[in-house]
């Protein structure tokens, strides 16, 4: 009896051992959750209105205020801006856009005094945007190349990889300028459209090389010198020209004039080749010229600076045939899970040298031909008369009709050129993404747009703590109910849990409703006894 005593004691604690842990679990039912969400819903979604609210009309409040700068976006779109590069292959500088020259233009556009123009320039902030791809791209190989041993090569060459923006915010704190904000964002508006007309004349409209062909005076020289201007104008068209023709890829014909590359080349060979060779040949068989002496000296000149270039060259190629020759090319090593090869391939330096060994050569071969031909003209202009009058005139007017067909024809290039450019290549070279506005709807548009993120953060912050007080909450009530049932089974269910004490509270209230009823009712039978009594 005492062993099996023993045994029911030990049964005994274990279950109260099981209940006790029991009561230190806590589960928080769906309904009990749903609860308190359904209770604190109302109270969560008020003030997640009235913040956002706030906040968006702080933000609409500050985009109106004279504080806040003027804002405007631009965009670049051309073979070269990637690498930080204009079109012309200089280095890009984004303080162009507020140039003086394009904001003297916009002040004199928006009728506004010039006196503003240093505190416009130093209102006006440029800062280049930069993709969020492009910066993790670039960090990625940061970390490429702290993780390389030994200065890896191919790391390396990741570190250099460089990013130029192609897009720009640019930002007028008209503040210190005095003038009010639709005034601002007129000229900030007005300077855009200025740089646009700045950016086409300086890259595609080539004033300088009309300006540069029609600057000097044929009249002024003998002869021989005014066939050397014209020969000269005439090859700077044609490289010019050259040059366009490379880049376009579309065989342009210009609506303009008619004209495509290939037709002005021709063109400018016919009057090189027949035009000016026929007066050059004339002037040296008859040796036609205004001062033999001077233009012995010319020629003199001409051969021995020409002989100066010539060595030069000289010196250069034989520099560059001994560096390609010792030139050690990169290793490239491609490595495979298995095995690794290596191979050896022409690096961007060899080929640089490549290229300049060429129009070296090609630069020797050409002034060869020079001095040969001046020393030509040296021989015939000692051993030949000077030329009568009649000839002289019939040089002169002979240049003449030269000196119109070349005006014609650099007239013809330029506008050619122009429609290129601005229709083609640089038809989206620079682009106004987004003007500077006060309209009231783009106003309150940026201010929303402005506290988008900040609203979307708070929002996810008074959420996730909604979530968290209705489930601590949820926690409570589940624990508390828990006590009180474990402590009612305790005490033979004399202690109610709150469900309980809801019902009782639900069923009290029905019986003195009820109650309250029927009193009401003997009351009312107690009036219409008494008015039947009196009527009778």
């Amino acid at each position: 009896m005492a062993e099996k005593s023993k045994e029911s004691q030990n049964v005994n604690i274990f279950l109260k051992n099981e209940e006790h842990h029991d009561k230190d679990e806590v589960v928080v039912s769906v309904s009990a959750l749903f609860r308190k969400l359904k209770k604190y819903f109302l109270v969560w979604f008020l003030v997640s209105v009235i913040v956002g609210g706030l906040i968006v009309g702080l933000s609409i409040f500050f985009s109106t205020t004279s504080s806040t700068p003027v804002r405007a976006l631009v965009s670049f779109n051309y073979d070269g801006i990637e690498k930080g590069k204009n079109p012309d292959g200089t280095d890009f500088d984004a303080n162009s856009l507020k140039n003086p020259t394009v904001i003297e233009a916009a002040l004199r556009d928006c009728n506004m005094d010039l006196d503003l123009l240093e505190s416009v320039r130093t209102g006006i902030q440029i800062d280049g945007i930069v993709p969020e791809n492009t910066i993790n791209r670039l960090t990625a190989y940061s970390k490429v190349f702290e993780n390389a041993t030994n200065g890896m090569p191919a790391a390396q060459a990741i570190l250099d990889e460089s990013w130029f923006s192609t897009q720009y915010k640019i930002s007028f704190n008209f503040k210190e300028v005095d003038i009010s904000r639709s005034d601002a964002v007129q000229l900030l508006n007005s300077m855009l459209d200025q740089y646009k007309l700045y950016f086409f004349k300086l890259y595609g409209y080539n004033e300088p090389l009309g300006s540069a062909l029609g600057a000097l005076n044929y009249e002024d020289y003998d002869y021989a010198e005014a066939v050397d201007m014209f020969s000269d104008s005439l090859a700077k068209l044609r490289r010019y020209i050259n040059s366009l023709a490379t880049d376009d890829t579309t065989r342009f014909r210009s609506s303009v004039t008619g004209y495509t590359f290939a037709d002005l080349r021709d063109t400018i060979n016919t009057v090189s080749d027949l035009d000016l060779d026929l007066i050059s040949s004339y002037i040296t068989v008859n040796n036609v010229t205004k001062d033999k002496d001077r233009v012995e000296a010319y020629y003199e000149y001409r051969i021995e600076n020409l002989g100066r270039k010539k060595i030069e060259y000289q010196e250069k190629l034989e520099s560059l045939e001994a560096s390609i020759a010792s030139y050690v090319k990169d290793d490239v090593y491609i490595f495979n899970d298995s095995y690794n090869t290596q191979s050896t391939t022409a690096s961007a330096q060899y080929d640089k040298m490549i290229s300049q060994k060429i129009s070296t050569q090609s630069d020797l071969s050409h002034t060869t031909q020079q001095i040969e031909y001046y020393n030509q003209r040296l021989t015939a202009l000692r051993r030949t008369i000077v030329g009568s009058t009649d000839k002289k005139q019939k040089v002169e007017e002979d240049l003449k009709k030269l000196n119109e067909r070349v005006k014609k024809l650099t007239e013809l290039v330029k506008e050619t050129a122009d429609d290129y450019y601005e229709n083609i290549a640089l038809s989206n070279a620079y682009s106004i993404l987004v003007p500077a506005s006060s309209d009231v709807k783009t106003t309150v548009k940026n201010g929303i747009s402005d506290a988008l993120l900040p609203v979307i953060g708070l929002e996810l912050v008074l959420l996730m703590s909604y979530l968290g007080y209705c489930f601590f909450k949820s926690i409570i009530e589940e624990t508390k109910k828990k006590r009180l049932a474990a402590q009612s089974d305790a005490n033979g269910g004399s202690v109610s849990g709150d469900d309980d004490a809801d019902e009782t509270s639900d069923s009290e209230e029905k019986d003195s409703k009820e109650e309250k009823d029927g009193k009401e009712e003997k009351k009312d039978a107690e009036k219409s006894d008494s008015k039947d009594k009196k009527k009778s």
